[in-house]
């Protein structure tokens, strides 16, 4: 009898030690399941320097985008680790370097340049780290070739410049053309994209003039153009510097001699060309991913947002509406995922799969290199009830990133 009390007495406490191991194994399974951490999105981005202007407004739309959800996704908290590549490729590779291997994000985010996006790309697919292009940079080089690392939901050189091209030639009558800009990637990609569908529809680009990023005298470039020239399709960066563009166009009576502006949308902004210029813009055709009054609930709705939380101090623009749904974009691909950022895989089909509401645009997805499929608008300036504003002229729906090779300028390389 004591023997078999004995067992009785051992086989309770191994039935005891047994569930006690069953209950930590449960506990620490449930709990790693609650409790992953937040997920991380690193910002890789140019809050000063030449390309500054466009990070910061499109920085208002990410934030506008965030504080929408409660920078939570999926019950997760997201945590925003952002720093200042200063416009310089060199430094954008090393904060890269310095959000993934230091701060362990998910996700790198990247801004503006695309000389600096196109080495960050480099780095990203060596670590196997998501990139996302949430500001700008529009080089055909920092999506094709395609990596399965690699999206942009912005815009890509062709997009829009194709479609102007050829209203150039076939709606506004221009024959012969010129094209000015800054000498970087990002730059003679637009040029060559515009000139493409010019020519193919029959006109000419009679010359092609370009000077060093930084650049603010611009008189001697303008002196260069040939008495031929009917009209102009320029790209520069960063607001100042087209606001030095267009100041010395007026400066040097080139509207007076009837050469025109037909140009990228940062051309005729609202909230800020058009108050410097007013009056004087009227006429100038341009495309654009964004208008703004364009009637839309997402508009009218973010327009009212961003006021609320930035004031009436600057106006509303299309780089806080492409910043916006950027990360809107993101937001809705992890959200599809239950937020299980970790699962890399997960997340990059996500990213091709998932389909939103743009604030213009009818709707924003990815094609399969990643880059962002979006409506595009033909828009002029016009006097219209005494406001001078971008008016649509046409909708170019659904526009897609050219082939590889497009865009790349006869002798600019790769």
């Amino acid at each position: 009898m004591k023997k078999e009390g004995m067992f009785i007495r051992l086989g309770r406490v191994f039935l005891i030690s047994g569930l006690s191991t069953l209950f930590l194994i449960f506990s620490h399974t449930a709990m790693s399941k609650e409790k992953k951490g937040p997920v991380k999105i690193g910002i890789d981005t140019e809050l000063t320097g030449v390309m500054s202007e466009t990070s910061q407004n499109a920085k208002m739309g990410h934030d506008l985008a965030l504080q929408e959800v409660g920078y939570k996704v999926a019950g997760r908290e997201i945590k925003i680790i952002e720093y200042d590549n200063k416009t310089d490729p060199k430094i954008s590779v090393e904060v890269a370097q310095k959000l993934v291997e230091k701060d362990d994000v998910h996700i790198v985010c990247f801004g503006t340049n695309s000389a600096a996006a196109i080495a960050v790309r480099g780095y990203t697919e060596k670590v196997k780290v998501p990139m996302v292009v949430i500001a700008m940079a529009g080089a055909e080089r920092v999506t094709l070739p395609p990596s399965k690392y690699v999206f942009r939901i912005t815009y890509a050189d062709g997009q829009g410049e194709f479609p102007l091209g050829r209203y150039a030639y076939e709606k506004l009558g221009y024959r012969k053309m010129a094209l000015m800009g800054v000498d970087y990637a990002g730059s003679t990609g637009k040029l060559w994209a515009f000139a493409q569908e010019f020519m193919k529809s029959g006109g000419e680009i009679v010359q092609t003039i370009l000077w060093p990023l930084g650049e603010m005298d611009l008189a001697p470039y303008f002196a260069q153009l040939k008495p031929e020239v009917q009209a102009i399709f320029p790209f520069i960066p960063g607001d100042v510097s087209v606001n030095r563009f267009l100041s010395q166009y007026y400066e040097m009576g080139l509207d007076k001699k009837g050469i025109k502006l037909c140009t990228h949308w940062t051309f005729t902004e609202d909230y800020f060309t058009i108050k410097t210029f007013g009056e004087k813009l009227v006429g100038i055709n341009s495309f654009a991913h964004y208008v703004l009054d364009y009637n839309t609930p997402e508009n009218k709705r973010l327009t009212e947002r961003y006021y609320a939380k930035y004031g009436k101090g600057k106006m509303m623009n299309s780089d806080v509406s492409i910043g916006y749904e950027s990360m809107k974009f993101i937001l809705s691909a992890l959200n599809s995922i239950k937020g299980n950022v970790e699962d890399t895989e997960a997340f990059l089909k996500a990213m091709h799969t998932t389909k939103i509401k743009g604030v213009c645009s009818n709707s924003i997805s990815v094609d399969a290199n990643g880059n962002v499929i979006r409506d595009f608008f033909i828009r002029q300036v016009q006097k219209k009830d005494g406001v001078v504003k971008n008016v649509v002229l046409d909708v170019i729906p659904q526009t897609h990133q050219p082939p590889e090779g497009y865009t790349v300028m006869p002798g600019k390389g790769k």
